[in-house]
């Protein structure tokens, strides 16, 4: 049995002796070693203290020099609905989880934490887990929550399929007033994790009773609610003075250290960088890498550059109807004409490292030694070679991407070297709701770059390249019975071994399934005289400005 006193580093080291990777080796501007680095300005070190050792912060820290009394954050991420049931899109907004709680939270550093679940243990089958909640959680209308709650979440959450975590569910069940069974279909790291942090807690009456299902307004258990919210805009959260969790209790990461805080979505760079400047913002969550530059030098701000969970990928169609989908060569002809250090300096301005694996290197199960390996590096005679011996005949392919600036820089720069090596390129690059919705569908293009992560890799790899994830194959329309017996006998606790990870990078780097190009460092920055004494971040790397330490 095992209790919750889980991480990542621990589910691991029952197959995977390996240490876990927080940190990236860097280019001039990525931090190293556990350090951060930036040029110019005022630039934040690395917490002495992690925050899992960390002691709970102060209720009343204050915020210095607010003349509002309120934090105005800006960020790229929007939602458009406030509801609980939603895709995995924007799942990394920074206000998520201020507004809901889940059961559990996954730290910084990769530990799993009690919210509002008080424990979890797994049995020995590898598929069934016994969760115990609170039993005096309460939400902002004082309605009290029971496993009656937790289940019906759930259940909806399956139900609704926007989640994939939830897909791997077979049953759950209440086995008391506060306690409940959950069944996953398989044995698989981290699936079940994936349940206690991505499933929404709220009352279902309150739920129920709510005529829009929580679109524009919610009630929930979490430390804040909404006071103002404009769709794809803005949205204000003030600090509850009742919420259910004994402050004793609260863990640093989940922190509301802040009394009012109003979240600002800015998907314009230059505008971003004009409301820090002008001081409508106080700080901006994930800042454009070549808006950064701006602030070198200007030690009123202090920014703060790390790792970041996702990496830029170019994944291959693996639908027949695309000649690519069957065409290795032509795959890693592709691969040898990009120039992923290029992409990297006049994407991201430097900020970040090129790739060796389609998963960012925070990914736990990542191996260090791929760093050294061969990984189609930059060499456009080599591109060459291997597209005389592809059956390319010139026709146009298609690259399918997002329409943000920056994935519009990306795109044209792979066009052009591509087409340097003689193949031809056609943009098709669509807004969210489109890409969202086609991105499952090889039949649509011949390349496309998404920008995913994972936690850990069986997590990327299960909704990547499993060929039974989605009703039409893997994550491209592939259909690989080598790969996925390969994937299943090596993500279970007693397969996910040093060895067999290695396997699975191996076949996916010979077949070139899908391209690691850049993983660009997260930016995150701030008022230098907001007088933040202590920093705490999401899971992902951002940093959560409600749970951080100021002085008075």
């Amino acid at each position: 049995m095992r209790n919750h006193k889980s991480s990542l580093r621990k589910v691991v080291s029952l197959g995977l002796c390996a240490a876990m990777l927080l940190t990236a080796c860097g280019k001039a501007k990525t931090p190293q070693t556990g350090n951060t680095e930036a040029s110019g300005g005022t630039v934040a070190a690395e917490p002495a203290t992690s925050p899992s050792e960390a002691p709970a912060p102060a209720a009343d820290a204050g915020l210095h020099n607010l003349e509002d009394g309120v934090l105005d954050i800006g960020t790229s991420i929007k939602w458009d609905s406030l509801t609980p049931f939603r895709s995995q899109v924007a799942n990394n907004a920074p206000w998520a989880a201020e507004v809901y709680e889940t059961l559990a939270r996954l730290t910084y550093d990769k530990e799993y934490v009690p919210l509002v679940a008080k424990s979890w243990e797994g049995e020995d089958d590898g598929v069934t887990f016994n969760i115990e909640i609170y039993d005096y959680v309460y939400d902002a209308a004082g309605n009290h929550i029971t496993a009656e709650d937790i289940v019906w979440m759930i259940e909806s959450n399956m139900e609704a399929a926007l989640k994939p975590s939830f897909g791997k569910v077979e049953s759950v069940e209440q086995t008391g007033d506060y306690t409940l069974k959950v069944v996953m279909k398989q044995d698989m790291v981290g699936a079940f994790e994936q349940i206690l942090t991505g499933g929404y807690v709220i009352s279902k009456a309150s739920y129920e009773a709510d005529k829009d299902g929580f679109a524009t307004g919610i009630v929930s258990t979490a430390p804040y609610t909404i006071t103002e919210f404009t769709p794809g805009a803005t949205m204000t959260l003030e600090r509850r003075e009742d919420y259910w969790q004994k402050p004793e209790l609260i863990h640093p990461s989940c922190s509301a250290n802040v009394q009012t805080i109003k979240y600002h979505t800015i998907t314009e760079a230059s505008q971003a960088g004009i409301a820090l400047e002008t001081g409508t913002l106080d700080g901006f969550i994930t800042l454009d890498h070549n808006t950064v530059a701006q602030f070198e030098g200007n030690d009123k701000f202090t920014y703060v550059a790390t790792p970041f969970i996702n990496g830029s990928q170019m994944f291959f169609s693996g639908h027949d109807s695309r000649s690519i989908a069957n065409d290795v060569n032509l795959r890693q002809a592709i691969c040898y004409a990009i120039d992923a250090q290029g992409l990297l300096n006049a994407v991201y301005a430097g900020y970040g490292q090129t790739m060796k694996d389609p998963i960012a290197d925070t990914s736990v199960g990542w191996l260090e030694k791929w760093r050294s390996e061969d990984y189609y590096e930059y060499d456009p005679v080599k591109a060459e070679e291997f597209l005389k011996a592809s059956g390319y005949n010139g026709e146009e392919l298609i690259l399918l991407g997002g329409s943000s600036s920056q994935m519009q820089r990306l795109a044209q720069m792979i066009q052009s070297y591509l087409m340097a090596v003689g193949i031809n390129v056609k943009l098709n690059l669509v807004d969210q709701a489109l890409l969202t919705s086609i991105r499952l569908d090889g039949s649509q293009y011949d390349m496309f770059i998404n920008t995913v992560g994972g936690d850990m890799l069986p997590d990327h790899w299960s909704i990547r390249y499993d060929m039974n994830a989605y009703k039409t194959g893997d994550g491209t329309a592939r259909h690989d019975e080598a790969l996925a017996e390969l994937l299943y006998s090596t993500w279970t606790r007693e397969g996910f071994t040093e060895e067999n990870i290695d396997k699975v990078h191996i076949y996916l780097k010979d077949n070139m399934y899908a391209y690691g190009m850049v993983q660009p460092s997260n930016v995150d920055i701030w008022r230098s005289d907001l007088g933040m004494t202590e920093e705490i971040r999401i899971s992902q790397g951002s940093h959560n400005f409600a749970a951080c330490s100021y002085q008075e």
